[in-house]
């Protein structure tokens, strides 16, 4: 954490700056982590798919 703040804000500003800046970084990488599993099931739906030989079939509702 980075000791330097501007004369109009308090290190507690800093601190919750800091606070919000890791909490976006975490909401970022979570989303992040998200895609690439649901891209790596959709990967292996298809290719479980393929080595059956036939066609799968879902219902979207």
């Amino acid at each position: 954490m980075s000791t330097k703040y501007t004369k109009n804000e308090t290190p507690t500003a800093v601190l919750k700056n800091e606070s919000a800046r890791q909490r976006w970084d975490l909401f970022h990488r979570a989303i992040a982590h998200a895609k690439q599993s649901n891209d790596a099931a959709m990967l292996d739906a298809d290719t479980s798919a393929s080595k059956s030989g036939r066609p799968m079939l879902t219902i979207v509702r």
